[in-house]
């Protein structure tokens, strides 16, 4: 090394700066990562909590965006610098490293308040106007805004990224691409934002699109875990040290792939996500509170109003077509409707960049709601229902593998193999899976409910009186919320683990899927399930109890079990610790 390059490498080191995470200890980062966190486009994910509406549930996860963003930055560094030592092969350049770093840093700027429930319970709810507005609006996601974000937060600060050895401009589009994923890479004409075919695994470390396991899970896990009070038995520096790229035969690219002994915890990260959308994400308090605040929101749309770029001024939803004033909306909206100040106080709320034109019983409704959050006066739940089972794509296709396996293993002569398949029985799976071959084009796959069958429900929910009467009580489709719930393992109904590449000890050169059935056969076989909730907007209770005849009376007419009052029977932490039925307390947990 030139005297030149170690005194750069020194100044490098002195810039760097230290900071002390509750998760991962002692974080150093670079110069121009501080640059980006020292913006106002980064420093509004202080005021986004990084779990919604569960800091009304669970007390401790106060935590935001900003300090989940910091991690991920440190985890993809962490990686992409392992991979570099162990593989100097794989040609991993400063320049390739600082952007992954970027990427991980910046996935998330693009959040709204309420981190998803604002792109998940909000904006699809929202009137879309027409024209290029409306149609943003119909396919608007958190990570598309995050690269226009990412491109507005370099603009407006004037960030010099050439000073720090990037080449632009296809190490921007390289970050922008990084933060999004490659839902395809098979389908990308390479070389790809200046990268070549050979460093495709660089796209699996921020958001992995391929299998799910990315750095941003693995920050997550550890630092919901750690705020929610609950146990995290995934070890991510375990991953980080078995990871290794190899080139699979399958689609000639190079690939993360993990060391075969490792397939057990890969099952039990799944797993972990499956329990924290259970206890914390999707806790059934937790959903009505996100849902309220929604429709809070959604009621005080039209009257919170946002200067953004030119001086024009936005409402609560269309703010997210201009990135000045998307930069204004964070979680202090919800304040800003519960504390909205009367008409007289208009040239306050100017200087301090508040609410304006918005008299206090504009907000009313949406006031109200809020106050009702704030008391814990939420909506009652009234039970859940698991809808009918109905055929996926993914369970067709999960059928026919296990049919060529079976196909497969049909016994041979010399009667050597265990578990053998009989012929005949290997003829008739042959049959069924050239069926089943035969009409996988024609399948159509089934849709969540859409809004207006969830009224359909709510209306039928008022109208099923049950036998008796309701003692007085008037019911109507108002006072019912249908809600639609899907617990999965972060790929919809397949198995993650299949899009997952293996080594071994003998061969840590030759990637491998391992099939499931040698894994263990106490594995799921299903991997995604739905429930149907329902609430009371009736808190009183000879409201509560005849809305759950109701609701028992519906389920009989459709057919559907009997409701379920209590949280779904999960363990209470993933296999491999001691498992629990019944979690500890937790304050404020309750119904």
């Amino acid at each position: 090394m030139s005297d030149s390059s170690e005194t750069s490498q020194k100044t490098l080191k002195m810039d760097l700066k230290v900071f002390n995470d509750p998760i991962h200890g002692t974080v150093e980062l670079h110069p121009l990562l501080i640059k980006i966190i020292d913006t106002p486009q980064f420093q509004r994910l202080r005021n986004i909590k990084q779990l919604g509406g569960a800091y009304f549930v669970y007390p401790g996860a106060s935590h935001n965006r900003f300090e989940h963003s910091i991690g991920v930055g440190h985890l993809a560094g962490q990686l992409v610098e392992a991979l570099r030592t162990r593989q100097p092969e794989l040609d991993i350049n400063d320049r390739d490293v600082l952007c992954v770093k970027i990427a991980g840093l910046c996935h998330d700027l693009g959040h709204g308040p309420f981190s998803h429930l604002y792109d998940q319970m909000f904006i699809p709810k929202v009137p879309h106007p027409p024209g290029p507005l409306g149609d943003k609006m119909a396919k608007w996601k958190h990570e598309e805004a995050s690269v226009e974000m990412f491109d507005h937060l370099v603009e407006s600060n004037n960030l010099e990224m050439k000073d720090h050895g990037l080449i632009l401009p296809e190490d921007m589009d390289f970050i922008k691409k990084l933060i999004e994923g490659l839902k395809d890479p098979k389908a990308v004409q390479w070389p790809y934002c200046g990268r070549p075919k050979e460093k495709s695994f660089l796209f699996e470390i921020v958001a992995n699109k391929t299998n799910g396991i990315d750095v941003d899970k693995f920050d997550y896990f550890a630092r919901d875990c750690y705020h929610l009070g609950m146990q995290n038995n995934f070890d991510h520096l375990r991953f980080i040290q078995f990871a290794r790229v190899i080139k699979v035969k399958k689609d000639e690219l190079n690939h993360i792939c993990c060391r075969d002994k490792e397939v057990g915890n890969l099952y039990d990260m799944f797993y972990t996500r499956n329990c924290l959308h259970r206890r914390a994400y999707q806790h059934k308090v937790n959903t009505i509170m996100q849902y309220m605040i929604a429709e809070a929101f959604l009621e005080a749309d039209k009257h919170i109003e946002i200067e953004g770029s030119g001086g024009k001024e936005f409402t609560l939803s269309p703010a997210i077509g201009d990135t000045e004033a998307y930069t204004k909306l964070t979680d202090h909206v919800f304040e800003q409707i519960l504390n909205s100040p009367s008409v007289e106080l208009a040239e306050a709320k100017k200087i301090l960049e508040r609410v304006i034109n918005s008299p206090s019983v504009e907000l009313a409704e949406a006031k109200k709601i809020l106050k009702r959050v704030i008391s814990r006066d939420h909506y009652r739940f009234l039970g859940e229902t698991k809808p009918r089972q109905v055929l996926t794509r993914e369970k067709i296709l999960g059928w026919k593998e296990e049919l060529d396996q079976a196909i497969e293993n049909v016994c041979p002569v010399d009667h050597t193999r265990l578990n053998p398949c009989s012929r005949e029985m290997a003829e008739a799976c042959q049959i069924i899976s050239d069926v089943i071959s035969g009409t996988l084009d024609s399948f159509r796959q089934p849709q969540q409910p859409t809004e207006e069958r969830k009224r359909r429900w709510e209306r039928e929910l008022a109208a099923a009186v049950p036998e008796g009467g309701d003692g007085g009580v008037t019911l109507t489709a108002q006072d019912f919320v249908v809600l639609f719930v899907t617990f999965d393992y972060g790929m919809n109904d397949q198995d993650p683990i299949k899009n997952v590449y293996f080594y071994s000890k003998r061969n840590p050169n030759t990637a491998f899927n391992i099939p499931r059935d040698q894994v263990s056969k106490l594995l799921p076989a299903c991997f995604s399930e739905q429930l149907i909730r329902v609430y009371s907007r009736k808190t009183d209770e000879p409201s509560v109890e005849a809305a759950r005849r109701h609701l028992v009376k519906w389920c009989k007419a459709k057919g559907l079990p009997n409701p379920q009052y209590g949280d779904t029977a999960t363990p209470y932490i993933i296999p491999g610790g001691n498992i629990q039925n019944n979690p500890p307390d937790v304050m404020e947990n309750r119904d």
